[in-house]
């Protein structure tokens, strides 16, 4: 017989509901009250459809397989396109402004002299070679018919005319020097850049450093996922809050907005990304030397270059300070930004998706301002590491050379603020665009600065703007069509109930 207090409210539980599934386990239930009642373990369910749910059963070995090939695959790709572009920012980002680099005019008519006296002076030493008195007296009778010795004739052609070699001097390339580094006519363009390496050492060396670049990435992308696993763990942080708020795109990352501890979240994202970039600094330096180093420089593979650091696979004190600042504040800058939006101005991705979207491209800009100039700085920092002698250790001062780069390179670092300075204010000249146009239109002489400016630490920002305007410009386009898609389906629900 059943027992009667699975059918009589419980006055204790007087909204309780028993369930209906399972009645006929209720007789097994003990009559005991002290007892706990294990009705519950024998409850039958029907049989449900998660289908819906779970689409997919567990992937096989070899569909994970092929889905980490395929991924591999997608990101080589994406450093392959990118390369050329990559190289073209470091080398313009590197290069020592010259003095002469405004007078390109003035550069140009003087080259073209040079080589038009070069050509003049070949034909004066031609016509002195084969003057009157190599040539013999047919009109002198007591004279006999001897014909002068000349030391200097030059070798003679079919004709009797002289060779092209001795004829017209060789003119070197206008993108090479003869110490094998590129010349650049616009020390800021990136095409122009492209164009000189391309001349010079074959269209292959555009793709420089294209493993490293993606050993790189692969290395940077995975330490700093385990670093904040790790550090989440050690301050009882939720895993997913510092795991879904990556800064790794070039637009920031609306999914910190669900953190429960958004200040925890920013530390520990920040500082994951300062201690990846302290551990694989050496594999960026090494990357940055095979990109600026001709191919018959060597070492040219990675870990051979890694191992004439001063210190072998350890950064260099030198690199310390700029590399934990061009790590922290732009990735400090992108975490914080939605917590800013949404917070102080009251944006909402979801409220005001246009002016969202605007507001995370003009934070990613100043993100991009503040990035540009220190990774300009850490740039020269890691070049001067093979190029000045004063970082060399005691124990590897014997076995390391100075190495020669294809564009002239900082021969000394003196850090992080006096680079800055030296830079804007003390490398190359500069023009102010009101001295250009008085020039231009005869009012005025050229006027000359000494130092770059502010533009000198902007070389190559092209690279991160166009950049930035594409990863922009596709998840605009993106939110736009999934609220069209929304508004739509919401729409269809309406007419259908009218």
């Amino acid at each position: 017989m059943q027992d009667s207090r699975h059918h009589v409210p419980n006055p204790l539980r007087p909204y309780y509901v028993p369930p209906s599934i399972g009645a006929d386990a209720l007789p097994n239930a003990t009559s005991n009250a002290s007892k706990p009642t294990s009705s519950s373990s024998g409850f039958t369910f029907p049989d449900l459809d998660y289908s819906d749910y779970i689409p997919d059963g567990s992937p096989s070995l070899t569909g994970s397989i092929k889905s980490y090939i395929d991924q591999a695959f997608w990101k080589y790709a994406t450093v392959v396109l990118g390369q050329p572009f990559e190289v073209a920012k470091l080398i313009l980002q590197t290069r020592v402004a010259q003095d002469d680099e405004l007078d390109e005019i003035p550069k140009k008519r003087l080259q073209h002299h040079d080589q038009e006296e070069v050509q003049l002076n070949g034909f004066d030493e031609y016509n002195e070679e084969h003057s009157s008195d190599d040539e013999p007296n047919y009109f002198t009778s007591a004279a006999p018919f001897d014909r002068p010795f000349s030391s200097r004739s030059p070798a003679r052609g079919r004709r009797g005319r002289p060779s092209r070699e001795s004829a017209s001097p060789r003119i070197p390339d206008r993108h090479q020097k003869s110490d094998g580094r590129i010349h650049l006519k616009n020390p800021h363009s990136l095409l122009d850049t492209l164009s000189a390496l391309s001349s010079t050492d074959g269209g292959l060396a555009m793709w420089r450093a294209t493993n490293s670049t993606f050993v790189y990435n692969i290395l940077t992308r995975t330490l700093e996922t385990f670093l904040k696993g790790f550090l989440a763990a050690v301050f009882a942080v939720a895993e997913n809050d510092i795991l879904s708020g990556s800064a790794g795109g070039a637009v920031p990352d609306t999914s910190i907005l669900s953190s429960t501890t958004p200040l925890a979240t920013i530390l520990l994202s920040t500082s994951a990304a300062a201690l990846s970039a302290l551990v694989l600094a050496p594999v960026d330096a090494a990357r940055t030397r095979l990109i600026l180093t001709s191919s018959n420089e060597g070492p040219r593979t990675l870990l051979g270059t890694l191992q004439t650091l001063p210190t072998p696979y350890l950064i260099p004190a030198h690199l310390l300070p700029i590399t934990f600042f061009t790590s922290t504040l732009p990735t400090l800058i992108s975490t914080s930004t939605p917590i800013v939006l949404k917070s102080y101005l009251g944006l909402d991705p979801a409220m005001n998706p246009a002016s969202w979207s605007l507001a995370t491209f003009l934070g990613s800009a100043v993100d991009l301002s503040i990035k540009f100039p220190l990774e300009t700085v850490l740039r020269r920092a890691q070049i001067a590491t093979w190029t000045s002698p004063s970082y060399s250790s005691p124990t590897t001062s014997s076995k390391r050379k100075i190495i020669t780069t294809i564009v002239p390179v900082p021969q000394s670092y003196r850090g992080v603020l006096p680079t800055i300075w030296s830079i804007t204010r003390e490398e190359g000249f500069s023009e102010s665009q009101k001295d250009k146009t008085a020039a231009l239109m005869g009012k005025a002489p050229r006027r000359k600065r000494k130092g770059q400016g502010i533009e000198g630490l902007y070389r190559g920002w092209r690279v991160g703007f166009w950049g930035l305007v594409g990863v922009w410009g596709t998840s605009f386009v993106g939110g736009l069509q999934s609220n069209t898609e929304a508004a739509s389906a919401e729409a269809g629900v309406h007419g259908g109930k009218f």
